[in-house]
C-alpha cells in the first residue's frame, strides 16, 4: 500500500492496486439519510469514543466486548485492547497482554466448550491464535513463541490470509473463515474446518509446531495448521461477488448468511453484501445482494467490516465507518451499530445507517446523570468549526474539541498548555469525572480544577505526570463545584493535539466492567513519551542552509563539498548583520566550525555555488547530493508539526525529482520529502503513503526555470503547501516521522530521485507556519539583486547521463534480430535464472551493453497485465540488477536491486511512455543504468549508480510476472561491448562499428 516494490507475496497485491482499488466497484446504491444530523448531542452512534476498526462484538457472561483494529495511528497501529461495557452505553478501554506486535488487526475471540477463550488476530498476511481463561486475557499464543504463526498466507490456494472470523455451528463444529483482496480472478475466501475435540498443541511433534510464518504453498513444510483443520475450501467470488475482505458468517433459521465487505476500505464505495447457503457453513453459496452502503449525504461513509449480535431474537449490524471530518486516508475509522431486519422469506433488508441508532434499544437504559452534558464551554483554543468546544459536552462520540495546535508548537519550541472550562450553572455536588481523550489507547498528562466563582480554584486532580493509558480516564473527589477546568499539559504522542471526545462529571457514576488485566508494559513506548520536554523544546532543532551565507562576498562562483547549518532559532532577536557574521564564521565557504548545535551536510560531488538569476544558489546536477552526518533531531519524530521552506528554482522537472527527505527509512508514513515533480500523487510530498503524499504537477511544470519560495507546513492535522505566498494544497494527515539515518538535500532518502537545480535557502523546523508568517518571509526575500558573474555558459547537467562510445570498444555479443522472452512464474525473485532470467556472457572489466524494448504483452492498448516486466540482467555474484520496462502504476522503466538483503527499486515514472533503448554501463566498481528514446540523448536513472562488488560480471536479459499468468517481451539490438584486445579499427571502421546507441 506504501511502494511500488512488487514482491509476490501477499503484500504485493496491497501495495501497488490501490489506485485499482479506489476505481473498484464504484457503482452502488446509496443508503438515504434517517433520524438525526451527525453531530446533534445525545447521538449514540458511534458508541465508542475514538478511532477504531474492524469490531467484533461478543458478549460473554452479563459483559459485552468490542474486539478492534487500533486505529487513528497512521495505519491501523496499536496495541491490542478490548472494549467492555455492562450496559452497551458506558464502554471502558483494556490494553491487553497480547500480542505485543504494533499490527494487531481485525481480532475476534470465542468461547470454547472446554471453557477457555481463543483469540485470533492477523497482521499481513498471517493469522495467530491465542488462548486464555478470560476473554481478556492474559493471553498465550498456542505454539509458545509469541509471534509465531499458526495459518500463513495462501494456506487455502488463491486466499490472502487475512480477517479471521470463527463461526460455530448448532452442532459446535467450528470453522475459521480469512480474506482479503477477494476480488481477483480464481480468488474468493477461505474457510478451514477445525477438527472436533481440544486441540492438544503439546502432543504436536516440534517439526510441526515451529513457526509458519515462511510456508510457501508451492513448497510446503508440516506446519500446525495440518493438524489444527480437518478440511479447507476456496469459497470463490462467483458465489461472493465482489468479495474484498471482512467475512462474518451467521445462521439463522436454517440459513448460513456469509456477509462481507467490497470496495475501497479507505472511500466511500466500502460497503457490505451477503449471501446465503442451505448447504452447510462451507457453501456453496447464493449470492442475494447489498445490506450496508454510504448514505446519501456521506456523513455515514464507508460502513463495513461488520459483526452481527443477536439478543432477544433481534439482530443489530455493528460496523466501523469513517469519520467526520473524513481523514484523508481513511484510518479515522469508528464503531457504530444499526437494526437488522429481515423479511419473511428470510432476507436481509437493506439496513438504514443512522446516527442516533434508530430501532436499537441496547444503549438505551442507562439512569445516570452526566452533569456535564451541554454545560457551557470556554477554551484556550479551538481548531475550527469542526471541533469546537461545546463538542465536549455533547455525549455524542463523532463530535470532539481539538486545541488549535500541540503543546510544543510554538514559535521558540516552548510548551503550550491548552484547556476548556466548563460552567455547570450552579454550585453542585459531584464525586467524579471521566474524560474521554482522543487516543485511548495513548496517555495524557493533564490536571482537573474546580471553582466555586471562576476566580478562585482549587486542585481536584494532578495527573501532569501521567503515563496511563486510559478511556475514560476516572478522577474521584467529593466537592462541590461550578465551575471545572481541564488543562492539558502533554500528550504521549508527539504530535497529537490535545482533543476530548467527552467529559463527563457524575453525582453518582454508571458501573463500568472492573477487571484484572495482565497489560504488557514493555508493548512499544506504552509508558513512555515519544520525545521527552527537554528534547521537545525545539532548542538545536532548525536546520538551515543558505547560499547567501556560503557565498557571504564571494566574487566569483566556487565548489563546496561540507556545510555546517547551524540552528538559527537562537539568533531569533539578533540583528540580519549578526545573524550573517555569526553563520559566515561558522562556514567558511563550507569548512567546519565547532559549533555544538550544527548539523553537518557534506555532499557526494563537489557542488558549484553561482550566481542564478539574481539569487545566490547551490547548483544539483541530478546526482549530487548533500548528506548530513547524523539524523534528524528527535523533536521531528511521529505525527510532529513541522515546516520546510525554501527557494529553488528547478532546471528540469523529472517525475519525483526530490529537493530534500528528511529520513531515510522506508516504512509506512515514516518520511517527509519535499519534491518539485509533475507526479500527480507524490510529485510534491511524498510520506510513502499513497493517501497522504500529494502532487501538483500544474504548478510545478509552470514553475520550472524560475525562482520560487516553497513552503510546506504541518500542525498535525492539516498540511498546507504554499508557492510564493498563495495556497497551493492543504489535507488532513497523519505522518509517523522516523528520525533515522540521514538528511538528505537533493535527493530522497536512497539518495535517488534526484533534483536538478539550484537552492538558494532551506530551512527545516519542528513548527507550522500561519499564512501571515509565510507572507512576510516571501516578502522580506523577494529579492534578485545579484549581479551575474560572468559564468552564464555554465553547463546545467548531469555529467554522468552523458554517454560516448569508448573507442576501445565493439561488440563481443550480438542479438540484433527481436526475439521473444516469456515466462509463467511467481519465483522470479527465488531463483531468476531459473524462472524468466537468462545469462549470456560473463565478462571481466569495463562494458556496456544495450538492448531495446521492441514491444511487450500489452503494450499497445495500453493495458499491460500480470506484472510484466522485461530487460536487462546483470549478475553480481548473488545480487541481480534490472533494467527494463514496467508501464504498471505508471512506474515507466524500471532499476531493480535483488539480493538477500532486500530488493529496492527505482522506477522514472514514465508509465507507458517509458524509454525504449535501455543500456548498463560499467566503468571499475561502479554500474551505470540509463534509458533513451533515440540512443543518442540518455537518462541516468534514478537509483544510477550501482557498486560493483565482483570482479567477473553476468549479462543477459529478463522477462517475469510476477505472477502464474503468462506474458511476453520483445527485445531486438541486443549487444554486449568490451575492450578490444586487436588494433584500434580506422576512424571509417569506427563509424560503422558504433551503430544505433553510441552516443
Amino acid at each position: 500500500m506504501k511502494t511500488y516494490y512488487k514482491l509476490f507475496i501477499p503484500i504485493a497485491l496491497l501495495s501497488t492496486s490501490t489506485m485499482q482499488a479506489q476505481r473498484h466497484n464504484r457503482e452502488y446504491t446509496p443508503s438515504p439519510v434517517k433520524g438525526k444530523a451527525w453531530n446533534a448531542p445525545g447521538n449514540i452512534n458511534p458508541f465508542i469514543p475514538g478511532y477504531f476498526a474492524d469490531p467484533t462484538i461478543r458478549k460473554f457472561g452479563d459483559t459485552y466486548y468490542i474486539y478492534a483494529t487500533t486505529d487513528g495511528t497512521g495505519n491501523g497501529y496499536g496495541p491490542a485492547q478490548v472494549w467492555a461495557s455492562k450496559d452497551f452505553v458506558n464502554w471502558k478501554n483494556f490494553v491487553m497482554n497480547w500480542p505485543t506486535t504494533e499490527v494487531v488487526w481485525a481480532p475476534d475471540v470465542v468461547k470454547q466448550p472446554n471453557g477457555k477463550y481463543r483469540y485470533y488476530y492477523c497482521e499481513p498476511c498471517n493469522i495467530n491464535i491465542g488462548e486464555s481463561d478470560s476473554p481478556i486475557g492474559p493471553w498465550k499464543n498456542i505454539l509458545g513463541k509469541e509471534d509465531a504463526v499458526m495459518v500463513p498466507d495462501r494456506y487455502v490456494h488463491n486466499v490472502i490470509t487475512l480477517d479471521p472470523m470463527l463461526f460455530e455451528d448448532d452442532d459446535k463444529s467450528q470453522y475459521l473463515y480469512f480474506t482479503t483482496w477477494g476480488i481477483y480472478k480464481g480468488f474468493g475466501c477461505g474457510v478451514a474446518k477445525l477438527k472436533d475435540g481440544d486441540f492438544d498443541i503439546s502432543a504436536l511433534s516440534d517439526n510441526i509446531k515451529h513457526d509458519a510464518r515462511r510456508w510457501n504453498e508451492n513448497s510446503p513444510f508440516p506446519i500446525a495448521a495440518d493438524e489444527f483443520f480437518s478440511e479447507k475450501r476456496l469459497i470463490p467470488n462467483t458465489e461472493l461477488k465482489d468479495i474484498f475482505e471482512a467475512p462474518f458468517i451467521f445462521k439463522r433459521g436454517g440459513l448460513y448468511y456469509f456477509t462481507y465487505s467490497s470496495g475501497s476500505c479507505h472511500t466511500d464505495t466500502y460497503r457490505v453484501q451477503y449471501a446465503v447457503s442451505k448447504t452447510g457453513p462451507m457453501g456453496p453459496f447464493e449470492y442475494k445482494g447489498e445490506i450496508l452502503t454510504t448514505n446519501e449525504d456521506e456523513t455515514v461513509h464507508g460502513p463495513g467490516h461488520h459483526s452481527v449480535l443477536e439478543k432477544d431474537g433481534r439482530y443489530y449490524i455493528v460496523y466501523h465507518r469513517h469519520n467526520n471530518p473524513k481523514s484523508i486516508h481513511g484510518f479515522n475509522r469508528q464503531v457504530c451499530i444499526d437494526e437488522m431486519i429481515f423479511d419473511k422469506e428470510g432476507n436481509i433488508l437493506a439496513v438504514t445507517p443512522t446516527h442516533d441508532a434508530i430501532g436499537v434499544e441496547l444503549g438505551k437504559s442507562s439512569k445516570a446523570n452526566n452533569l456535564a452534558f451541554g454545560t457551557k464551554v470556554t477554551c484556550s483554543s479551538f481548531y475550527d468549526e469542526w471541533f469546537k468546544p461545546e463538542y465536549a459536552v455533547d455525549d455524542n462520540n463523532a463530535t470532539l474539541w481539538k486545541a488549535r495546535h500541540t503543546n510544543w508548537d510554538g514559535r521558540r519550541g516552548e510548551r503550550n498548555e491548552e484547556w476548556i472550562q466548563l460552567d455547570l450553572g450552579k454550585v453542585q455536588k459531584f464525586n467524579e469525572i471521566w474524560t474521554q481523550f482522543e487516543y485511548a489507547t495513548f496517555f495524557y498528562q493533564y490536571k482537573l480544577e474546580t471553582s466555586v466563582d471562576g476566580q478562585s480554584w482549587q486542585l481536584y486532580a494532578d495527573r501532569t505526570s501521567n503515563t496511563m493509558q486510559g478511556s475514560p480516564m476516572i478522577d474521584q473527589k467529593v466537592v462541590k463545584a461550578r465551575f471545572v477546568k481541564l488543562t492539558i499539559t502533554d500528550t504521549q504522542k508527539n504530535g497529537h493535539m490535545p482533543a476530548v471526545w467527552n467529559i463527563k462529571v457524575w453525582k453518582k457514576a454508571p458501573e463500568l466492567p472492573e477487571m484484572n488485566v495482565e497489560s504488557y508494559d514493555g508493548y512499544p513506548g506504552m509508558h513512555k513519551q515519544d520525545v521527552t520536554a527537554e528534547s521537545r523544546s525545539g532548542r538545536g532543532s532548525r536546520i538551515f542552509i543558505s547560499a547567501d551565507m556560503i557565498a557571504r562576498d564571494a566574487t566569483q562562483p566556487f565548489d563546496m563539498e561540507k556545510y555546517v547549518a547551524r540552528d538559527m532559532s537562537r539568533l531569533r532577536n539578533v540583528s540580519p548583520n549578526a545573524r550573517r557574521r555569526a553563520e559566515g564564521a561558522q562556514h567558511d565557504n563550507g569548512q567546519e566550525g565547532h559549533q555544538s548545535e550544527s548539523i553537518t551536510f557534506s555532499a557526494n560531488k563537489p557542488l558549484r555555488v553561482r550566481v542564478k538569476d539574481g539569487k545566490w544558489g547551490i547548483f544539483f546536477n541530478g546526482t549530487q547530493t548533500l548528506t548530513s552526518d547524523r539524523s534528524l533531531p528527535e523533536v521531528f519524530r511521529y505525527n510532529s508539526p513541522y515546516t520546510i521552506s525554501a527557494w529553488v528554482l528547478s532546471t528540469k522537472v523529472g517525475p519525483v525529482s526530490t529537493v530534500a527527505s528528511l529520513s531515510s527509512s522506508r516504512a509506512d508514513l515514516a518520511t517527509t520529502e519535499f519534491r518539485l515533480g509533475t507526479d500527480p500523487n507524490t510529485g510534491l510530498i511524498n510520506h510513502n503513503g499513497s493517501f497522504e503524499s500529494s502532487g501538483a504537477p500544474k504548478e510545478i511544470k509552470e514553475g520550472e526555470g524560475k525562482w520560487q519560495f516553497w513552503v510546506i507546513t504541518y500542525d498535525g492535522w492539516m498540511e498546507r503547501v504554499y508557492c510564493n505566498g498563495r495556497l497551493v494544497k492543504e489535507k488532513n494527515n497523519f505522518i509517523m516521522i522516523r528520525p533515522e539515518g540521514k538528511v538528505t538535500i537533493g535527493a530522497d532518502g536512497t539518495g535517488t530521485n534526484n533534483f536538478m537545480g539550484y537552492i538558494n535557502s532551506l530551512s527545516i523546523s519542528p513548527n507550522s507556519m500561519s499564512e501571515e508568517d509565510i507572507m512576510r518571509v516571501y516578502e522580506r526575500t523577494n529579492k534578485f539583486d545579484r549581479q551575474s558573474l560572468g559564468d552564464d555558459d555554465f553547463e546545467e547537467i548531469d555529467p554522468d547521463s552523458k554517454f560516448v562510445m569508448p573507442d576501445d570498444m565493439s561488440p563481443s555479443f550480438e542479438k540484433t534480430e527481436e526475439f521473444t522472452m516469456s515466462a509463467t512464474s511467481a519465483l522470479f525473485n527465488d531463483a531468476p535464472l531459473s524462472n524468466g532470467g537468462e545469462i549470456y556472457k560473463d565478462v571481466k572489466g569495463d562494458f556496456v551493453v544495450m538492448a531495446t524494448i521492441d514491444d511487450m504483452e500489452g503494450l499497445a492498448a495500453r493495458s499491460v497485465t500480470g506484472f510484466n516486466e522485461g530487460g536487462i540482467l546483470i549478475r553480481d555474484g548473488e545480487t541481480f540488477y534490472q533494467l527494463g520496462a514496467f508501464p504498471l502504476y505508471n512506474c515507466g522503466n524500471m532499476l531493480t536491486s535483488l539480493s538477500k538483503r532486500g530488493r529496492p527499486q527505482f522506477p522514472n515514472y514514465k508509465g507507458y511512455d517509458f524509454d525504449p533503448i535501455i543500456q548498463f554501463e560499467r566503468k571499475g566498481d561502479k554500474l551505470f543504468a540509463r534509458t533513451s528514446k533515440d540512443g543518442k540523448v540518455w537518462a541516468n536513472m534514478p537509483g544510477s549508480p550501482l557498486q560493483l562488488h565482483s570482479e567477473s560480471i553476468g549479462i543477459g536479459a529478463y522477462q517475469t510476472t510476477y505472477t502464474e499468468k503468462s506474458s511476453w517481451v520483445k527485445l531486438k539490438e541486443y549487444r554486449i561491448y568490451e575492450k578490444r584486445t586487436e588494433p584500434a579499427p580506422t576512424s571509417k571502421t569506427k563509424k560503422s562499428k558504433a551503430g544505433k546507441g553510441s552516443r
